[in-house]
């Protein structure tokens, strides 16, 4: 009896596919082989391992799909990661500063004795005016006080005009009649040493109503005395402005 080799074949193919044996068909085609069912699972590195005579193409393919099928998952872990870093980051982060306060009235306003003192010099140049003390304006008023109106006429006419203390002492003194100027409800702000008056007032020369108007008296601090460093004012007439709710002087 002649022996023959007999040679293992893989799965799923006969042995008659390699080399004819007692067992083989002697004529005839080789049977046909019947391919096993298609795998759609991913070749692993163990399985590009265990196949080495596998053509560089194919080895490729395999390892390309191996990453798109892992792709979703990195892609998701690298979301986590990005999440994670910016919440560790936004945690280390100080938070906002608080929004500074608004300054108020309150803010600037004088404490009584301020606020006395203030009104105080702001009368004393009106009580100047009514007695032509030309001394005492010079005593309570700035040497190169800024003076400046604004008058605006019956028919809409604008004029403005500047006074230097000098004028507004000769003047005074050279009235022949009483000048009244009187404020009411004035309002008074202060920052550190300065100081600012702002009030309406009316005016007469004599027992004449001239004027009516705003005025804006800024003070500076001297000491323990404020000193007027600027004065503006407007020069109205009704209804464009108001008169002392006390009537005409007396």
């Amino acid at each position: 009896m002649s022996m023959s080799r007999s040679v293992a074949a893989p799965r799923g193919q006969s042995a008659c596919g390699f080399e004819r044996s007692e067992t083989c068909p002697t004529a005839g085609p080789p049977p046909a082989i019947r391919p096993g069912p298609t795998s759609t699972r991913s070749l692993s590195g163990s399985d590009l391992a265990a196949f080495p005579s596998m053509d560089a193409a194919t080895r490729q393919t395999a390892k390309v799909d191996q990453s798109r099928r892992h792709s979703p998952m990195k892609r998701l872990a690298s979301a986590l990661l990005a999440a994670v870093a910016l919440a560790a980051c936004t945690s280390g982060e100080a938070p906002p500063a608080e929004p500074a306060a608004p300054i108020t009235e309150s803010a600037h306003a004088p404490t009584d004795a301020d606020h006395a003192a203030i009104l105080a010099t702001v009368q004393s140049l009106f009580d100047a005016l009514a007695t032509s003390d030309g001394q005492v304006l010079r005593d309570i008023m700035h040497p190169n006080v800024v003076m400046h109106s604004v008058e605006r006429a019956a028919d809409g006419t604008r004029s403005s005009s500047t006074s230097t203390l000098d004028q507004l002492v000769a003047r005074v003194e050279g009235s022949e009649a009483v000048l009244t100027e009187r404020m009411w409800d004035p309002e008074v702000r202060v920052s550190g040493d300065l100081a600012m008056v702002w009030t309406p007032y009316d005016f007469y020369v004599g027992d004449e109503f001239s004027h009516c108007g705003a005025d804006a008296f800024v003070l500076a601090r001297s000491g323990e005395s404020w000193t007027v460093v600027a004065l503006s004012w407007t020069r109205l007439q009704p209804p464009e402005c108001e008169l002392h709710p006390d009537g005409p002087p007396e």
